[in-house]
This record gives structure tokens, C-alpha cells and sequence, in this order.
């Protein structure tokens, strides 16, 4: 274990390293389109573009929220906030007329697409409902591939690229993540399929996968802590009752115990993802994937897990879930 850790320092060493030798384009000017802005990596994605010059289409699922206001505030006048709702297909129609508009106006075309948006859920199978199910792939899968197709002939003419936030979920199997897990696996697929067919066009296809960031994301605090809180309600409520006697109440308690206290296990900041993003968008040839690791330890054992799964047996992963990962699986990953 301990050479593993060591192996890992020292290649994440190496990388750092070397980001600030890599060619990187000139952006200034040139136009990205983020969706889900109004908290967590998008909002932070946003800031550094704006930052680099970049002309920034900032989409929010409420553009006229306090997030999105100071995000506005705190930026240039090339950012602009976008109304996004990636499941109306009115409002992608909408924001796809608004960035052609800006182009006619200033030229600034649209260099890249980074879908970023994603929700969250968390259960056991058999206690999740199929609405839970449809409601994240709408988001995570669906969103991701209506908005990709909507932006892509942009992206297409201006030989640019595609950034799919996929999370180190698109790459393991733990109890009580499938709601979210698949969609990301099915992220995973979707970005493959696409980069191989772009590869044609000039057009570069990224995945980033950020491990356990949960804590800084706002995905474990606020609104969207009461909302998993209330699922978890839902949850029981509407199991069929032989599923409730054979779980049984405590067992199910159980499970979400650590939902609290799990930001308390994830990365203080966001700035290793925002890197690799940035990387993504302005390196001349980025990586296929970006694997973050995050967490406080020395190492992040989501990423480490996802990095075993190629090599090992499925008796040797299923061993590590089982003395890794606690009861509830949530503290150590960081949802």
C-alpha cells in the first residue's frame, strides 16, 4: 500500500512540474460555454477563464439567483450569465441563439464546451425509486448529450473541444451509488464515442474526473444536504414492505449516518480541478482524462480504487470496498 502511495506522489509531482511547460493556446477573447455555474467546480471554472481572457457563457440553473449575481459582479463584462436548465430543451435552444448572437457581434466563436452540471443521489437499489434514477440521467447523461449536440457544430468549425466533467464515480462500483454511478459510467461511453468520431474534424474530446471533492462543491451542504435528507425520507416511504422487513429501519439508518459529516473527508479546495479544466481547455494537446484525486489523506482511495479496477481481479476490488470503505460508503467518498 505504502509503495502505491509513494508511486502516486511522485507522478502527481511530476506532473505539476511540467504544467507550466506544456504549449498553451492564446485565449483572449475566444468563447467557452460552462453549464451548471451556479456553485461548486463551474462557478470556480468560470472565474479562472474569465480571468485568462476568455470570453465565458456561464450557464445557471438560476441566472437570476445570488450565486449567479455574484459570479456576474465578480467577473469581467466578457462573462455573461446564461439561463440553463440542461432538461428544458427551450432553454438550451435559447442558449445556443445567445452565443450565435454574441458571435455575430464579436467574432469570439466558441473554443470549447464544458458540461459540468450533474446532481446527486444516494440508495441501495432496491430502496431507490425509477423516478430517482430518471431525474439524475436526465441531468448527468441526457443533459450532457442534448447540450453536447446543441453546441457542437460550433465547436466543430472552430476545430475546439469538449470537456465532460465525469467524476472518479464513471470508473468504480460501490454500494449505494448506482442512481448516480451509472450515469456516470454512461458519461464515460458517451465522451469515448464522441472523441473518436470528432478525432476526424480536428476536435478534441476531454474527461475530467474529480474524486473526493464533495466538501467544497456545495453538493454536501445547504439545499442540496436538505434535498438528499428528504430523499432519504422518500426512500423509506415509498419501499415495498417486504423490502422495509428485510432491511430493516436500522440498517437503513444506518447507511446515511455519515451523510453529515462527509464533507468533513473532502479536499479544502477545488483549485486541483479547476487546474486540470484549465489544462483541458488551453493546452494545444490535453490528456484524454484527468483522474483528480482529492480527500485530506495522502491519498484519495476513490482514485486509487478507480486506478486498481484496471489491473485487479473482481475479488481483489470487492475485498478492498469491503475493508476501504466503511458501513455507509458516503464519509470516504465524499458525494
Amino acid at each position: 500500500m505504502w509503495m502505491i502511495v509513494v508511486i502516486l506522489s511522485v507522478l502527481l509531482g511530476v506532473y505539476k512540474s511540467r504544467r507550466s511547460n506544456l504549449r498553451r493556446i492564446h485565449g483572449e477573447g475566444q468563447g467557452i460555454f460552462i453549464t451548471g455555474c451556479d456553485t461548486g467546480f463551474g462557478y470556480d471554472l468560470a472565474k479562472r477563464l474569465d480571468g485568462l481572457g476568455f470570453r465565458v457563457f456561464a450557464g445557471c440553473l438560476n441566472s437570476n439567483g445570488k450565486e449567479a449575481g455574484e459570479l456576474a459582479r465578480s467577473c469581467s463584462k466578457l462573462l455573461s450569465v446564461v439561463q440553463l436548465d440542461v432538461t428544458k430543451e427551450d432553454q438550451i435552444t435559447s442558449a445556443k441563439a445567445y452565443v450565435e448572437t454574441v458571435h455575430r457581434i464579436t467574432g469570439c466563436g466558441l473554443w470549447a464546451l464544458v458540461n459540468n452540471a450533474g446532481i446527486d443521489c444516494y440508495g441501495d437499489i432496491e430502496f431507490c425509486p425509477m423516478e430517482f434514477y430518471r431525474r439524475v440521467a436526465d441531468v448527468n447523461l441526457f443533459g450532457m448529450v442534448h447540450v453536447t449536440k446543441t453546441f457542437l457544430p460550433m465547436i466543430r468549425k472552430s476545430k475546439g473541444r469538449v470537456i465532460n466533467n465525469i467524476s472518479v464515480k464513471g470508473r468504480l462500483s460501490l454500494p449505494r451509488i448506482s442512481v448516480y454511478g451509472i450515469t456516470k459510467y454512461g458519461g464515460e461511453n458517451f465522451s469515448d464515442c464522441l472523441r473518436l468520431e470528432m478525432r476526424k474534424f480536428g476536435v478534441k474530446v476531454v474527461i475530467v474526473e474529480p474524486g473526493n471533492f464533495g466538501g467544497v462543491t456545495g453538493i454536501l451542504s445547504g439545499s442540496n444536504l436538505n434535498r438528499l435528507k428528504d430523499d432519504k425520507e422518500t426512500i423509506w416511504n415509498r419501499a415495498d414492505p417486504e423490502v422495509k422487513q428485510v432491511y430493516g429501519r436500522k440498517i437503513f439508518e444506518s447507511q446515511f449516518s455519515e451523510l453529515e459529516r462527509a464533507a468533513d473527508t473532502s479536499c479544502r479546495t477545488t483549485t486541483p480541478v479547476i487546474d486540470a479544466f484549465e489544462d483541458a481547455v488551453t493546452l494545444e494537446n490535453p490528456r484524454t482524462r484527468y483522474l483528480v484525486h482529492g480527500g485530506r489523506g495522502l491519498f484519495d482511495k476513490c482514485c486509487v480504487y478507480a486506478t486498481l479496477n484496471s489491473y485487479l481481479t473482481t475479488a481483489w476490488m470487492d475485498y478492498l470496498v469491503d475493508r476501504w470503505f466503511n458501513s455507509s460508503g458516503v464519509a470516504e467518498i465524499g458525494i
